[in-house]
């Protein structure tokens, strides 16, 4: 039966793709504009692929401290961790979301389905049924979609439309809004973002008031296509990139070697003391080449082979080609040159290592209880206010150098 949120899309002729078996718009008008939306207004999108599960019990976290890397005990009601499943060789199976939420733990996850996320649940509990004994449900959470609000002013349209809370919820916690949806801030990308589930009739009603109050935000809706150019700006995990092993691809942050265990943890103990051979990097080209490097170019350091290409893309906003490097960990530092990738065709392409993000993320200028999109009495950004408190200045200095000379 198609959902009501599907209904809308289908309604406006909207562009699907399918992901993790659920159908969601791939673009509203185009990557481009929407890209755009996201770094400078506020984009919409329908995240409802994400897979969705709720464990409940007393034994909960235990049994979810042993299949995530990250430690669970450390959250508390209304917040979040964001962390990693592994397999037994310590490869990323995929990133999750675990929310705390008073009595259970809802799960997200961007890419395995809720029933997955359940099956790695209920096998784990299986082999360990005696050490986890108070579990009260595991279960798919199949009727609850997705919407995702994401950009510098997406926290100023929420407080409009559920209430001043929005404004100071902290990154990486959550609260319910309109009695039958979660909120949670948490986002990839750099810029505020949130995530509202819940049922999908629940959600359709939100759909229609976040277009209809973000109108005077130039809020866009849209798919998830604009994704391949803000992760190639703020890179995240993603299935196709060529490692697996969290070492190598430099999230030892996700991983909490100081637990008691979790699966994997003793082969990526391994990894990491006997030292990653290959590791990510960022990559520039100044300029648009004729041929971009592609996926699994060779990478190449005075003549040598070192590596390959894991993504590249064009950014307009920096003029520049960007991209990321799987290359020899000796070589994996930023500000490097006299690197090349060697195209298909047997064309040297020069490029050098970076820093990533490369994104020059708006809504670092962007702070909620100074700033505002629409009230014309604050400023807009951090520059803003600057330029106007700059312009106060100069007026109160032209005013009391006024008042010394009326006063001579």
């Amino acid at each position: 039966m198609t959902n009501p949120l599907m209904q809308h899309h289908q309604q406006h002729g909207v562009a699907m793709i399918e992901r993790n078996g659920v159908a969601v718009p791939a673009r509203y008008t185009t990557s481009e504009k929407e890209h755009l939306a996201v770094r400078k207004n506020i984009l919409l999108t329908d995240y409802s692929h994400f897979g969705k599960a709720k464990i409940s019990g007393e034994s909960a976290w235990e049994l979810l401290n042993l299949l995530v890397s990250g430690d669970v005990s450390w959250i508390r009601d209304e917040q979040a961790m964001y962390t990693l499943v592994l397999d037994e060789q310590g490869q990323i199976i995929t990133d999750l979301y675990i929310l705390c939420d008073e009595e259970a733990y809802i799960l997200f996850s961007e890419w395995v389905t809720g029933d997955a996320l359940c099956d790695m649940m209920q096998r784990l509990l299986s082999e360990h049924a005696e050490e986890f004994e108070d579990i009260d449900e595991i279960t798919a959470l199949n009727d609850w979609g997705m919407l995702h609000i994401e950009g510098p002013y997406s926290w100023e349209l929420l407080v409009e439309l559920y209430g001043m809370d929005i404004a100071g919820l902290p990154f990486q916690e959550h609260m319910h809004v309109d009695d039958d949806m979660l909120l949670l801030r948490a986002g990839k990308h750099g810029e505020f973002s949130y995530k509202l589930a819940g049922e999908y009739s629940a959600l359709a009603h939100a759909w229609q008031q976040l277009i209809e109050a973000g109108e005077k935000f130039d809020l866009s809706p849209g798919g998830i296509d604009y994704q391949h150019q803000v992760r190639l700006e703020n890179p995240c995990w993603q299935p196709s990139h060529i490692s697996r092993c969290p070492v190598e691809l430099q999230l030892q942050w996700m991983v909490r070697y100081d637990k008691e265990a979790f699966i994997g943890m003793a082969p990526l103990k391994e990894r990491l003391e006997a030292g990653p051979r290959r590791r990510i990097v960022g990559m520039v080209i100044d300029g648009q080449p004729d041929i971009l490097p592609q996926k699994g170019d060779e990478i190449l350091f005075d003549g040598e082979t070192i590596g390959e290409v894991i993504e590249c893309g064009y950014s307009a906003d920096l003029e520049k080609t960007i991209g990321r490097l799987f290359i020899d960990n000796a070589y994996a530092w930023a500000d490097l040159t006299h690197f090349s990738a060697r195209t298909a065709d047997g064309k040297l392409i020069s490029l050098q290592t970076a820093a990533v993000p490369f994104a020059r993320n708006y809504s670092f200028l962007v702070n909620p209880s100074e700033h505002s999109y629409i009230d014309s009495s604050r400023p807009r950004d951090l520059l803003q206010q600057l330029e106007w408190q700059k312009e106060r200045e100069e007026k109160e200095k032209a005013e009391a150098d006024a008042a010394v000379t009326a006063a001579e």
